[in-house]
């Protein structure tokens, strides 16, 4: 593969990014209302989303020729895909025998709710992709439902709708930047439809909402957006494979007012 010496791309090539930046904002939301996030609901949800993401990607390739597969991720798959459901099978059993064991009955059933929330995204985007399915707004509330989910507390609302459109625009940064990608799966999306003008004006509403949101949290937000932001406005002749892993890792920048207790 083209990226053998850019081994900074593997993570979103095998889809690990996802999962780390699901488990990421878990952890946030959960010191935001005084929680300490389980082990168990950690491992959980990460494993849920990275599951969920490669099942994804390999429907996609099932069908289709290698030569219109231009994405590294895409091609990972389709070159490995019998590998790659062998270890899918095994992390989704650890997966359940994980939750039935460290998970409360209470946070097993919210579980099964996003477990159901998957299935339909998985199935839905196979299905109605070829005319235009709203893929972003699926795995921004698939990101927000699994940072929230687990949690006794109920998080700043404010907080979990700026969540939300910034997985949003994140989603539809990417689908500006490969278009050619999704043109070449024959595959379209609202990055197809949503203009420019409208995603800085989501971006700018996200900023106005933000200072209705005290402590660490607003921090966590407005850097994160800060840097999406500020990817966006520089995308253009970027490398599309360094451009995504770059604006997927931008964000874990939300950690930093934890870890600096700012």
């Amino acid at each position: 593969m083209q990226s053998q010496s850019r081994y900074w791309l593997w993570p979103n090539i095998t889809g690990v990014d996802a999962a780390l930046i699901a488990i990421a904002w878990q952890w946030i939301f959960a010191m935001s209302v005084g929680e300490n996030s389980s082990l168990s609901a950690q491992i959980v949800l990460g494993l849920s989303v990275w599951l969920s993401y490669m099942a994804d990607r390999l429907y996609d390739v099932r069908s289709r020729p290698i030569e219109r597969l231009l994405s590294l991720r895409h091609r990972f798959a389709k070159n490995y895909r019998k590998q790659i459901w062998k270890i899918w099978l095994i992390l989704l059993a650890l997966n359940v025998a994980i939750a039935l064991i460290g998970l409360t009955i209470q946070q097993l059933m919210r579980g099964s709710l996003l477990l159901l929330f998957c299935l339909a995204y998985t199935f839905l985007n196979q299905g109605l992709s070829k005319r235009c399915f709203p893929k972003e707004c699926f795995v921004a509330l698939l990101f927000t439902g699994g940072a929230i989910i687990f949690l006794e507390r109920t998080p700043n609302l404010i907080a979990v709708v700026c969540f939300t459109i910034i997985c949003g625009v994140n989603c539809l940064i990417l689908g500006h930047k490969e278009q050619a990608v999704d043109h070449a799966l024959r595959v379209q999306s609202l990055a197809s439809i949503v203009s420019e003008k409208t995603l800085w004006i989501c971006i700018l509403c996200t900023f106005a909402l933000i200072p209705f949101i005290s402590g660490p949290l607003s921090w966590s937000l407005s850097l994160t957006l800060l840097a999406t932001s500020l990817l966006y406005r520089i995308r253009q002749n970027r490398d599309s494979e360094n451009f995504r892993a770059v604006l997927d890792a931008s964000m874990l920048v939300g950690l930093v007012p934890w870890i600096f207790k700012i």
